[in-house]
């Protein structure tokens, strides 16, 4: 029995060793896998047997288990990472592009031709009958209300490409959950360490792409499964999930989890690229809102000082701005009426005054200056610039926020990667390692084998 045992003993080791180099080349062939995670096996020592004396004698080897190199906590706050950094690029980005179009500076911007129309009634106050310097305040006020178009314009193409990415993002969002609730159920056992590791990886990746959609907090736990809250809802809860939806009117759409048969809005809670999109339209609609302001209220007062003046034939002004009641800077224009006769221009103070007046002119220039906003604290000019100072700051402020989230999520991702990375390095020692166990299990084999045979032939 002796000779017989010390094979087992053998074979066990060539059997423990053989597995090594399995694994070992399983982390090999997987080192530049996204998602996979490096897998070490460990061994125990068998149950010894007992001599009748009381002495015992060892069995060999065992393995005990093939384990995942992953720490939870580092796990559970990389994602964490992942979808705020997601979340402060997205609304970088989006609204990088949109503070293009209220670059100050710009000679199609709107503080340019805002300054340009005012210049254009100061040179019509020093010939107030030269009909070509009226044409030229008509000229003017058309490129002011282009630039205001254009930059409502842009605004609400914001909105409009954030609310559609919204929508395209549903299916595939609600495909990723489909994906992980399948792969958890056939978790069934063991843990996030020393469960089916192929099928965690998968799981785990998926995830990953989950939270950089949605954000949200996660939570591993002992049995291998994994909770994904968001603003305290669950997502996911072991192998079940929950859908997500989007409803309601452009400019206003909603994103909806559902819940118990009904749904709940999570909208103001999102993370990740969603998040991100929901941030920026924020802003773009705010800044939307603040041209509409800035337009009806400019134009309204301009249009009054226009109107207690008399045009070239001595009756009163009309309206020298027009817009529609619902989108005031998408729509004002100058009047078609001044477009076609420039006579129109009330410029005059006195419906009898001579060739020439400019009476009115005086106080349509004293509009730039009047402290129509913000409950009579800034003048138009001011405005305009708060708007375009909010969005830069808003642009400035998720800049940083990017920029914190991305070293964070550097660091994150170099604990990450050292915990659970391949070093092809240190696998090569290991296959080496192995590869001589397995060679003096063998020889153990190849030993005890001939002294058997030779006790066979006495």
């Amino acid at each position: 029995m002796g000779l017989l045992n010390t094979i087992g003993i053998g074979r066990s080791g060539m059997k423990v060793a053989s597995y090594g180099i399995e694994v070992t080349a399983q982390n090999v062939t997987n080192a530049e896998s996204e998602g996979y995670v490096r897998r070490t096996l460990s061994s125990e020592t068998r149950m010894p047997r007992q001599l009748k004396r009381g002495a015992y004698l060892g069995q060999g080897v065992t393995t005990a288990t093939v384990r995942r190199s992953i720490d939870r906590f580092i796990t559970e706050r990389h994602m964490d990472s992942v979808g705020q950094e997601s979340q402060s690029r997205t609304a970088f980005q989006n609204l990088e592009v949109l503070e293009a179009n209220f670059s100050e500076g710009e000679i199609s911007g709107l503080s340019d031709q805002f300054d340009a129309f005012f210049d254009s009634l100061t040179e019509l106050t020093l010939e107030p009958s030269d009909l070509g310097l009226r044409k030229g305040v008509v000229e003017s006020g058309k490129d002011l209300a282009t630039a205001i178009n254009r930059a409502s314009t842009a605004v609400e193409d914001n909105v409009r490409r954030v609310e559609e990415r919204l929508t395209d993002e549903m299916a595939g969002i609600n495909d990723i959950l489909g994906e992980i609730s399948s792969l958890n159920k056939q978790i069934t056992d063991g843990d996030a360490i020393t469960g089916p590791g192929d099928i965690l990886d998968q799981r785990d990746a998926a995830l990953g792409e989950l939270v950089e959609k949605i954000g949200g907090s996660l939570e591993y736990k002992s049995s291998g499964q994994v909770n994904l809250y968001l603003g305290g809802h669950a997502v996911i809860q072991d192998i079940h999930s929950r859908d997500f939806s989007i409803s309601g009117a452009t400019g206003s759409k909603a994103v909806s989890l559902s819940l118990d048969g009904a749904t709940i809005d999570v909208t103001d809670i999102l993370g990740g690229e969603l998040g991100g999109l929901i941030a920026a339209r924020e802003v773009s609609q705010t800044a939307g809102a603040d041209l509409d302001t800035f337009t009806q209220d400019f134009a309204d007062a301009f249009n009054l000082q226009h109107s207690l003046g008399f045009d070239g034939t001595g009756a009163s002004g009309g309206d020298f701005f027009t817009y529609g009641g619902t989108a005031p800077g998408a729509s004002v224009e100058v009047d078609s009426a001044l477009v076609d006769d420039v006579e129109l221009i009330a410029a005059a103070g006195a419906p009898s005054a001579a060739v020439g007046d400019g009476d009115n002119l005086e106080a349509l220039r004293d509009v730039e200056d009047a402290s129509l906003f913000t409950a009579g604290t800034q003048n138009a000019r001011e405005f305009i610039s708060s708007i375009y100072s909010d969005i830069g700051t808003s642009v400035k402020s998720f800049s940083i926020d990017q920029r914190t989230e991305a070293a964070t999520l550097d660091d994150l991702s170099s604990l990450h990667n050292a915990m659970s990375g391949v070093d092809l390095d240190e696998e090569a020692v290991k296959l080496i390692q192995y590869q001589a166990s397995y060679q003096a299990a063998a020889r153990i084999v190849t030993t005890a084998d001939e002294l058997l045979d030779t006790l066979m032939r006495m």
